[in-house]
């Protein structure tokens, strides 16, 4: 599983931080789009800006 960027930027890449965030994100997860970071490309399967940009995985469909 790629990790949520917007989490990720949110903790200001200290994983502390990133995994305190996650969980209480839980129940309200960030978007695929938030999730696939600022630098995401465009999924050729569903149509949306979610390829993640590091992990070049669709955060929405899962494709790669």
């Amino acid at each position: 599983m790629a990790s949520c960027e917007k989490c990720w930027k949110d903790a200001a890449g200290r994983a502390e931080d990133y995994q305190q965030l996650i969980e209480e994100r839980r129940d309200t997860p960030c978007t695929p789009e938030e999730q696939a970071g600022e630098y995401a490309t465009k999924c050729s399967n569903c149509k949306t800006m979610t390829i993640h940009q590091y992990a070049k995985i669709c955060t929405k469909c899962g494709c790669k």
